[in-house]
């Protein structure tokens, strides 16, 4: 074993434990991500062309290889989804039957930072990897790095495509699907898309994160305050994507959402809030990690006490929540601006 695989599985180790509470987890995340860094050939120190090798997708924006890069930096998002992974694959370990678990990993970015840990801690008989990313030079990153660790025999496919467009092949449908194509509120990044297709094709495996739930609310007013939460919006799980499935013919370019009726007196701006079930009882709430701040309706909308919004989730390259207010429903709100091709 290399000195770097050495370095990573110890670190893995405390990682993948399901008994360690995410908390516990910020040191290693701090660890895992020096390595990465230390062993790949991106170079993360750079002042410029932070947005350079990014694409806009008819599913939505598809971030560069070091904003792929800069997700590793978020301690408790990192450790969520790794222990959440790793506790995945050992469910389906019990029932695979002896086989290796199967994991389809869409959007790897230039680290395969969730997959790392868990091959590090299971051997290739046990789990087995396809590693997709969009972008030819961010699968090339993460390809190299898994092969100075030596974790090679963990991949059977490395795959260039468009999760939101992916056909997954007959003989490889996964077990487990891990996603974490997103940013606040589901707006912007191809998430819905990715998962609607995926999910589709591959019913039975199990999704990380397994649920994201958009709330309408208040931020907290002091930093050990609860955020006030007026009614959920939207949901992207598994029951979402069944009823989605269903009725393909109804929606076209948009998903329904909820209606959400505001209160008589508005203490301060409304706010979205993201709420992240990865997997089982693992979560990331309000303001565990830049997924998770309280986002602000854009153009600081004048909404009067007690008006009722109504939402809808829109589909295609600008993807993200629209609402727009009952008492006059000409006036349309997007949640997310076009984000600029410049």
């Amino acid at each position: 074993m290399n000195p770097a695989r050495a370095e990573l599985a110890a670190i893995a180790a405390a990682l993948c434990d399901p008994q360690r509470s995410l908390a516990s987890l910020v040191g290693e995340t701090v660890q895992l991500r020096q390595l990465v860094e230390r062993h790949s050939r991106l170079p993360m120190d750079r002042q410029d062309g932070l947005r350079d090798g990014e694409s806009f997708l008819p599913s939505g924006w598809a971030i560069s290889p070091v904003q792929a890069g800069l997700c590793a930096r978020e301690p408790y998002r990192s450790a969520a989804f790794i222990q959440g992974l790793a506790l995945a694959v050992r469910e389906r370990l019990e029932v695979s039957g002896g086989r290796p678990v199967r994991v389809l990993y869409a959007g790897c970015g230039p680290f395969a930072l969730l997959a790392l840990p868990v091959m590090a801690v299971l051997d290739a008989d046990l789990v087995q990897f396809a590693i997709l990313d969009v972008h030819a030079e961010t699968l090339a990153y993460a390809r190299e790095l898994i092969a100075s660790l030596g974790l090679d025999s963990h991949v059977t496919a490395y795959i260039c495509a468009d999760a939101a467009a992916y056909r997954i092949a007959g003989g490889a449908m996964p077990d487990v699907i891990v996603s974490e194509t997103m940013n606040t509120a589901l707006g912007k990044e191809p998430q819905v898309a990715i998962l609607r297709n995926l999910h589709a094709q591959a019913p039975a495996a199990a999704l990380l994160p397994a649920s994201v739930t958009v709330h309408l609310g208040l931020d907290r007013r002091a930093p050990d305050a609860p955020c006030t939460d007026w009614g959920r919006v939207f949901a992207l799980d598994g029951d979402a994507l069944r009823a989605w499935q269903g009725r393909q013919d109804e929606q076209g370019d948009s998903l329904p959402a909820a209606s959400i009726r505001l209160p008589d007196v508005l203490e301060q701006a409304p706010r979205l809030l993201t709420r992240i079930r990865v997997h089982g009882d693992i979560v990331l709430g309000d303001h565990d990690c830049s997924l998770n701040l309280p986002l602000a309706l854009p153009g600081k909308p004048a909404l009067a006490g007690g008006s009722v919004l109504d939402f809808h989730y829109r589909l295609g390259g600008q993807p993200g929540l629209v609402f727009s207010v009952r008492d006059t429903p000409e006036s349309i709100q997007e949640l997310h601006q076009p984000v600029s091709q410049s």
